[in-house]
C-alpha cells in the first residue's frame, strides 16, 4: 500500500512537471560570409544567472525545461533541473535551486517505489548540486521537498554504482560545467559567445543574445580584420556570394620613387580641371590617372607605364592582344599585381573589378538596407557613395538610395559627418574627372574608372559618374587616362 501511495505521488507530480527538451547547436563563420573553426562556446542563461563552457568537439547544447501546470507552481520555493549525464551508468547530477534557506527532505525513488536513498537536512538558499549513485540499472526519481513545495526529477540509470547513495554541495556560483545546464525555461534569455584560440591568441565571436523557444542551429560571427590598405567594409559581388574589400583610397603613382600608393583619403584627387600634365606626366610627380593598363609591367603593349599618355589606342592593348582582358594570361597588365606601398607591399594582392562585378555591386546587390549606393557631396568633393552589405538605413540617411538620374548636392555631407560614416566601411569614388592625351578635364563633374574588361578593339569598360547620370558598365576608349579603385578578395 505504501509502494502504490509513493508511486501514485510520483505521477501525479510528473503529470505536473512535463518535461520538453530544446537542442542548440552551434556552428562559426567569419564576417566574410566563410566557415571558421571554434575552439569553444560560452552560454549564458541570463535569466536564470547560469553559465556554462562547450568545448569543441561537443557543440551541441541540450537543455530540459520543466514546464508546471498553472497554479501548481506558485508558492513553492524549490526547483530540480535536468540530471546530466541522462542517462547516465551509475552517477548522475541534477541542478537543485532554492529560493529561501531551508529544511529539504531528498529522496530517490525506483519505479516500483521503492526508496533507497534519503537525506533529510537545512540548505542556505541559492544553487546546489545533488549527486546520485544508483547499484543497478533502471528508472528512478529524485524527490526534493520542503515546507512549501516540492520537485521530481526522472532518472534513467545504463550501468553500475557501487551503492545507492546520494550528495549535496553547495554552488558558490551557478555555473554549468562541462555540458551540464543549470535550471532552464522555455523563453529564458540565453546568450552565447565563441571563442577562437590559435598561435596563443584568442579572438571572440559577435554576441548572439536571443529567447530560446525551440531547436536550432546557432552561427556565431568571428571579426574579419581589413586587410592593410583596406576600407573595413564587405561587398558582394556575384551570386556565389565571393566579397571583396575596396581600398582606402585611389591609386596614384610616384614617378620619383617608382612607388605605387593609395591616396590617403578617400576623397582625394590629385590632377586638376585643365592641368596640362605634360608629355608622360613630365610637369607632375605624381599620376593618378592611367590609359587601361598601364600596370608598369611590360606584358606587351608599347604604352605599359602608368605616366604614358600616348593617344593611340592600339598602344594600350593588354598582352598586345585587342581580345584580352587585364586578367588574362599572367594577370600583369592589372595595376593590382603591384606591390602597394601601403596596401601589404606584396605583389598580386589587389585587383581591377571585372565589369560585371562593379555592375553587379551597384545593381544586383542584396542587402538588409535595400541600399547599394548615393551620389552624394562629400565636403566639396562629388561623387558616388557605395554602401556595404551590412549597412543599415539607421547609421545615416541618405536621399534618393540607388537612384542614377540625380544630383550631388541632394546628399550634402560634412566632413565630420564622413568621418562618422566612413567608419562603417562605407566607400567613396569621387569625380576625378579624365585625362585626354595631357589635358585633364572635368574634374569636378564627372569621374570614371576603369574595369578589368575588356569590350572591344578600342575600348574597355569603366563607371561612370556625371552629375545627372551613373553607368556602371560605361564603355571608353582605352587611351584615355581614368581613376582606378582596386579591390581585395575577402578569403
Amino acid at each position: 500500500m505504501r509502494k502504490t501511495l509513493l508511486f501514485s505521488m510520483l505521477l501525479i507530480a510528473l503529470s505536473i512537471q512535463a518535461q520538453e527538451t530544446v537542442t542548440v547547436k552551434f556552428t562559426a563563420a567569419t564576417a566574410a560570409g566563410g566557415y571558421s573553426p571554434f575552439t569553444s562556446v560560452m552560454v549564458t542563461d541570463l535569466t536564470q544567472g547560469w553559465m556554462m563552457t562547450l568545448n569543441y568537439p561537443d557543440t551541441v547544447l541540450v537543455l530540459t525545461s520543466t514546464q508546471v501546470g498553472v497554479g501548481e507552481w506558485q508558492g513553492q520555493d524549490c526547483r530540480l533541473g535536468a540530471a546530466f549525464p541522462n542517462p547516465f551508468a551509475g552517477k548522475t547530477c541534477v541542478p537543485l535551486e532554492l529560493e529561501e534557506a531551508s529544511e529539504v527532505s531528498l529522496q530517490v525513488i525506483r519505479v516500483d517505489g521503492k526508496v533507497v536513498a534519503t537525506r533529510d537536512m537545512c540548505l542556505a538558499r541559492g544553487a546546489h548540486d545533488v549527486t546520485v549513485c544508483l547499484s543497478t540499472p533502471g528508472m528512478a526519481f529524485l524527490r526534493v521537498a520542503t515546507p512549501h513545495g516540492s520537485s521530481v526529477a526522472r532518472l534513467v540509470c545504463t550501468g553500475h554504482a557501487g551503492a545507492d547513495e546520494m550528495s549535496v554541495v553547495p554552488k558558490d556560483v551557478a555555473v554549468g560545467r562541462g555540458g551540464n545546464p543549470g535550471v532552464f525555461e522555455l523563453g529564458d534569455l540565453m546568450r552565447y559567445e565563441a571563442f577562437l584560440t590559435a598561435n596563443g591568441t584568442t579572438v571572440h565571436s559577435t554576441v548572439v543574445e536571443q529567447k530560446q523557444y525551440n531547436n536550432e542551429t546557432v552561427t556565431l560571427v568571428f571579426p574579419v580584420e581589413a586587410p592593410v590598405g583596406a576600407i573595413d567594409g564587405l561587398f558582394t559581388i556575384n551570386d556565389e556570394g565571393a566579397k571583396v574589400y575596396f581600398s582606402k583610397g585611389n591609386l596614384q603613382y610616384h614617378m620619383n620613387t617608382g612607388t605605387w600608393s593609395f591616396m590617403e583619403h578617400q576623397y582625394d584627387m590629385v590632377e586638376y580641371l585643365n592641368q596640362d600634365v605634360g608629355e608622360n606626366y613630365a610637369n607632375q610627380n605624381i599620376v593618378s590617372l592611367f590609359g587601361w593598363g598601364t600596370s608598369g609591367y611590360d606584358h606587351g603593349a608599347p604604352c605599359y607605364q602608368p605616366w604614358s599618355t600616348d593617344t593611340y589606342y592600339y598602344y594600350y592593348e593588354a598582352y598586345c592582344n585587342y581580345q584580352m582582358n587585364l586578367y588574362d594570361q599572367t594577370g600583369q597588365a592589372d595595376w593590382g599585381y603591384n606591390a602597394i606601398a601601403n596596401g601589404g607591399n606584396t605583389e598580386n594582392l589587389w585587383r581591377t573589378l571585372t565589369t560585371e562585378e562593379w555592375a553587379y555591386i551597384f545593381e544586383s546587390r542584396a542587402t538588409p538596407s535595400g541600399i547599394r549606393f548615393a551620389k552624394a557631396r562629400v565636403g566639396n568633393v562629388n561623387g558616388v557613395i557605395i554602401l556595404p552589405d551590412d549597412w543599415s538605413g539607421s547609421y545615416f540617411n541618405l536621399n534618393f538610395p540607388n537612384t542614377t538620374n540625380v544630383y550631388y548636392e541632394n546628399n550634402p555631407i560634412s566632413m565630420e559627418q564622413w568621418e562618422m560614416i566612413e567608419q562603417y566601411g562605407v566607400v567613396f569614388l569621387p569625380t576625378a574627372g579624365y585625362r585626354l592625351g595631357t589635358e585633364v578635364n572635368n574634374t569636378e563633374s564627372s569621374g570614371h574608372y576603369w574595369s578589368s574588361s575588356k569590350y572591344n578593339e578600342d575600348r574597355a569598360n569603366c563607371v561612370s559618374i556625371f552629375d545627372s547620370g551613373l553607368y556602371p558598365q560605361a564603355i571608353d576608349f582605352i587611351q584615355n587616362g581614368f581613376s582606378v579603385r582596386l579591390v581585395q578578395v575577402a578569403h
